[in-house]
């Protein structure tokens, strides 16, 4: 079972009966955990995509948690689960069901056939994976990062686990930490992230450090030599056979250079070989190295793409020893290397003896578009296909690679210019000094079979539903350029700071990302196509705004946006730059020092008080940060930036 909210996971529920529902009256205090729960308002009824509280359903909009319900409104009892279709339209918001944190339970440890919990505590940090903890009389592990989950509310997908006295593990106590865990985007499945104001709760966090699971399900061999076995001379560059011989990269520990960056997931470690495996298949792989000792060993991960668990728990992985490794395949899967070493001085080398079968794999730079065609023509019993290019790895079922790629070239060539783009964004440029440099470890987009959503943004992946409109999108390079804020959203989660991403603002400040780059693409602004500037203007021209309880994500979304478009398109890379230079002790860590470090951290980008800015928008701005940016000589900020939008910039005030 997957124990893990996923960032993205988006189902459009739609009920389609010409019988009455029966549909409790939607209150804005009421927490609505679970998707598919029906509520009646103004006579409508409506059903819920994912987690939800306080949003109204009227005003929920065509990419909003709300969906209507056809039918009529019947006496008031207990909501039932409405059945799941695809949407209509390509719905790219991402979400992610949490409970919000209740009060606090008694602080009396229980003690349970040998396992001692301390009581469950809202204010606590637990941030390894582990922690046994009690709550109401029972006990709970948590198998992520987390603060102010309530584990009776966690829910099949949540972060606590409701566990037996024979299960717990004696040691186990809770352990808080002073620094938190970056803030996970999941987006979906989910991440809409609910921090109470009071006791703050940052929900679906990672582990700070990287989890690798390495323990291997075959355990591989020496062969009775030690030598590696030589094989065929490998493939020249551009053949349509995959080479067997592989000189590893060695980007480095995966989780690194992502902490330091302030961003929530690791991104693949998958090096592709172009080969896949079935059940009982033998793999004879040759493992040497040359320089220094790596102070860890590269792996061999078989993996199937409808994996869909955190850390590809069901991936068989396994370490290679120098020399020569029998791997017999449990799993119909695709082979890749993952290399977690520090980088040495030599080379480390991979050489598939014997074993694998190939499946089309286009490389950017190696093969051209007949190349592609001849490949799956050629290797139509693969299950899978696979394209590389310098920064994106993309894999799908071989149908719809067939039916979706039109231009391979083009399609990675696109890719590596969005993930560039999402770089620029944050001040990430080549040659920047650490940890301002890109990630060397590429992204990775698969078609998850699966999945029933439409896309999300994971540890390891951004992923998508098998859905010809969604996956289309992410492996058809027309579509992609045109009509990709669902792929370039998601990708915005791998990149997403959780430093400026307080409470319910995870769906809102991902989108800087899919505007960034749809702008850099030449493309109109969504903001100005769908109608949401006119929504904006009409929160701004009301006698009083409230920010926190505006419901419209992308009207919020639209608040950073203009700071983009009035203090310029390297406005952000400044406010990252800064960030990932504070020190931890400086990173804020509760909603309330979010929002006001983002007030400061702004103006100190933009050179100006931007009180009246915030102000305008529904956000207090503390005494305390007013003084401190009275200390910061910065200029006053006389006009209203806020009356911006992509087709008329009015003021620039720099």
């Amino acid at each position: 079972m997957n124990f893990f909210s996923k960032a993205g996971l988006v189902a459009a529920i739609i009920v389609q009966a010409g019988v009455a529902h029966a549909a409790t009256e939607w209150n804005n205090n009421t927490v609505y955990a679970e998707p598919g729960q029906i509520v009646s308002y103004q006579g409508q009824l409506y059903t819920n995509g994912w987690w939800t509280k306080g949003e109204n359903p009227a005003s929920s909009g065509p990419w909003g948690v709300w969906r209507t319900v056809s039918g009529q409104v019947a006496a008031t009892s207990a909501p039932t689960a409405a059945p799941s279709s695809k949407p209509t339209t390509i719905p790219t918001l991402t979400a992610s069901p949490k409970p919000t944190a209740s009060a606090a339970p008694t602080s009396t440890p229980i003690s349970t056939a040998g396992s001692t919990a301390n009581a469950w505590n809202p204010a606590t940090t637990y941030a390894e994976k582990g922690n046994v903890v009690s709550y109401q009389g029972e006990l709970y592990r948590n198998e992520w990062w987390t603060r102010g989950d309530v584990p009776s509310a966690s829910g099949a997908f949540g972060v606590w686990r409701k566990i037996s006295a024979a299960t717990a593990t004696p040691t186990a106590t809770a352990k808080p930490v002073a620094t938190p865990a970056p803030t996970a985007a999941p987006t979906a499945a989910p991440t809409a992230t609910a921090k109470p104001t009071a006791t703050p709760v940052i929900t679906v966090k990672p582990s700070p450090t990287p989890v690798v699971t390495a323990a291997p399900t075959a355990t591989p061999t020496l062969a009775p030599t030690a030598t590696p076995k030589p094989s065929a001379t490998p493939a020249p560059v551009g053949s349509l056979i995959p080479p067997r011989s592989l000189t590893l990269e060695q980007p480095g520990d995966i989780g690194t250079l992502r902490a330091a960056q302030l961003r929530s997931f690791n991104h693949s470690p998958f090096q592709s070989t172009g080969y896949w495996v079935q059940p009982g298949d033998v793999l004879l792989v040759n493992y040497s190295y040359t320089g220094s000792t790596p102070n860890k060993q590269p792996e061999i991960w078989l993996h199937n793409i409808d994996d869909d668990t955190w850390n590809y728990d069901t991936a068989q992985k396994v370490k290679l020893n120098v020399g020569s490794n029998s791997i017999v395949s449990n799993v119909k899967a695709a082979v890749y290397v993952a290399a977690f070493n520090t980088p040495t001085n030599g080379e480390l080398k991979v050489e598939l003896a014997s074993g694998g079968r190939v499946m089309p794999r286009f490389v950017l730079g190696q093969h051209t578009q007949d190349d592609w065609l001849k490949m799956l023509s050629q290797n139509g019993d693969a299950p899978y296909a696979e394209l590389v290019s310098t920064r994106m790895m993309l894999t799908a079922s071989l149908a719809k690679a067939m039916r979706h790629v039109d231009d391979p070239v083009a399609l990675m060539t696109l890719w590596d210019e969005i993930v560039r783009l999402e770089d620029e964004q944050y001040g990430i440029k080549p040659g920047n000094t650490y940890p301002h440099n890109p990630t060397p470890h590429r992204f990775h987009f698969v078609e998850l079979a699966p999945y029933d959503g439409w896309m999300y943004a994971w540890q390891y992946r951004m992923a998508s539903a098998s859905d010809d409109a969604a996956i289309g999108s992410v492996l058809n390079s027309k579509k992609l350029k045109t009509d990709g804020w669902g792929p370039w959203h998601e990708l915005g989660h791998q990149y997403q700071m959780s430093t400026f991403t307080w409470k319910d603002q995870t769906e809102v400040t991902v989108n800087l990302s899919s505007a960034y780059v749809q702008r850099g693409l030449g493309q109109p602004s969504r903001y100005e196509t769908q109608g949401t500037w006119t929504k904006t203007f009409a929160y701004l021209n009301q006698a009083t705004r409230d920010f926190a309880t505006q419901s419209d994500l992308f009207v919020r979304a639209t608040m950073f946006w203009q700071l983009d478009l009035a203090f310029g398109k390297d406005f952000y890379a400044k406010v990252g730059t800064s960030y990932r230079n504070m020190s931890a002790a400086q990173r804020p860590t509760t909603d309330a020092a979010e929002t006001q470090a983002f007030v400061i951290e702004a103006s100190r980008a933009a050179g100006y008080d931007l009180t009246p800015f915030f102000t305008q928008w529904g956000i207090a701005v503390t005494t305390d940060t007013q003084t401190k940016l009275r200390g910061m000589g910065l200029k006053t900020l006389t006009d209203p930036i806020w009356l911006n939008r992509d087709s008329k910039v009015l003021y620039q005030p720099r």
